[in-house]
Formats: structure tokens, sequence, C-alpha cells
């Protein structure tokens, strides 16, 4: 998994799992693009430390709400890397109400932040990645594709609605840019916390490191290791196209 020459876009990419991800693409040769909200000394900080390992970062305050900034982003990229390879759709929120107290805003800020940016943005990216003759987007999903959580419903759809628009690109960009859906399950340094899961019963153990579902005992990974299963996507054969792949240790199948 080598990525020497490649430039890699993260949304979201300035801090949490985010900047994991970043910096293991970075460790792995990859130059960067990470893009934020209103969070400059995160971007700054994580800009260094993919500097220090020898790397290219570009940073660009683009809000996944706002079509104008996506735009404005994919042209900055094209002026200093004149290339993009890899997409990474981390940008998220994380609504938690129950349904009784959803609200317009917030229904539309889920449906803006994970869903309409990850559109516009594949839209405005997909004639620089053809440029260099393809690549790769990444939507990362979660748990809501494979459970269902009553008091994330906006979230859930949303990012439902995104593993559909992994599909949907597949094959409108088939064969030159392979869109696939990562479905990590509620991972250790997640930005969800461990309250969640334990409001549905499912039992920590070993310090969170395993989770108890049904009787079953199950490894958590962190960021990490979703980091891993991002690396081979954005490098794995073109034969992987419009997969919706868990990530859960077999969660999904109990």
């Amino acid at each position: 998994m080598k990525f020497d020459g490649k430039v890699v876009l993260i949304t979201g990419g300035a801090e949490k799992a985010g900047k994991i991800f970043a910096i293991e693409f970075a460790r792995a040769g990859a130059d960067l693009v990470i893009s934020h909200c209103n969070m400059p000394q995160q971007a700054a900080q994580t800009k260094k430390e993919i500097e220090e390992l020898g790397r290219k970062c570009l940073t660009v305050e683009a809000n996944n709400r706002n079509v104008n900034q996506i735009k404005i982003m994919v042209d900055k990229i094209r002026s200093y890397y004149g290339r993009l390879d890899v997409i990474v759709h981390n940008a998220s929120n994380f609504n938690d109400q129950p349904i009784e107290k959803v609200t317009e805003e917030v229904w539309n800020s889920s449906i803006e932040i994970i869903l309409k940016g990850a559109f516009f943005l594949s839209q405005a990216a997909a004639p620089l990645m053809l440029e260099s003759g393809g690549g790769k987007v990444i939507a990362l999903i979660g748990n809501s594709y494979y459970e269902n959580w009553p008091n994330f419903i906006p979230h859930s759809i949303a990012k439902v609605g995104l593993a559909k628009l992994m599909q949907l690109l597949a094959i409108t960009y088939s064969p030159y840019i392979q869109c696939n859906a990562l479905c990590p399950a509620s991972f250790l340094d997640s930005g969800s916390g461990d309250g969640i899961l334990e409001r549905r019963g499912e039992q920590l153990l070993n310090n969170g490191k395993s989770i108890m579902v049904n009787g079953v005992e199950l490894f958590r990974g962190d960021s990490y290791d979703v980091a891993e299963a991002l690396l081979f996507l954005a490098s794995s054969s073109n034969y992987i196209n419009g997969a919706v792949i868990p990530l859960d240790a077999g969660k999904s199948l109990i």
C-alpha cells in the first residue's frame, strides 16, 4: 500500500479520527489535502505533523454545506497539486436526539454535511481525477448501514444515503473511478463515545477493547484499524467497486 506521487483528500481531516487517517496516508507516501470547517489551529497542527513526515499538505477551509466552498477547494487542489487520486468522505456530524426533538435544522444539518457535501465534492472532483486516469472514492458510513439507531434518525438516513451514493457513482464513473463504502462499528477512539453502546445494552469488556453482543464477545478496533482498511481500498484492485463493506469484527452477522 504505497502512495508515492498520489494526492489524497480527507474531508474533516483536521482532528480526531480524520487526522489519524491523514497521517497514515502520509506515512504510506501520499501528499494530503485536509478540508475543515472553522478549525484553523487543528488543521495547522495536522499539516505540521504531515510535513514532518516529508509529505506535502494543503489545508482548506470548506464547509460541506456550502457548494461554492467545495468547488473553490477543488480549484485550489488543481492549482496546488494538479491532480487528485483519492477522496475519503469523512466529514460528518452526530446529532443525538429522540425523534420528537428532531427539528428541521437538525435534519438539514445531517443531510447537508454528510450527503449533500459528498455528492457535490464528488461531482466537482471527478474531472480532476479523470485527468490522471481515475482514482478511488471511499465514504465512511459507520454503524448506520447495518444497525437501527432510534436516536440518530437524520444521521442514519444521511449515512445510508451516502452508501447508496457510492454505489451510484461506482457505475457512473466506471471503469475509471472506484467508489466504495466502509462501515466501521463504533471503534475505540471514535467520536460517538461508549455511552451510546451502553445505552443499547452492549457490554464493554477489557477497557472497551472488546464488546459483548448477544452473548458473543467481539474485538473493537480503533482509528488505526479503520485507516488500514481505508489504505487497502485506496490501493486495491479496480475490481472492488460499489461495495458496502462492514468493519465490525462480525457484529453485523449477529
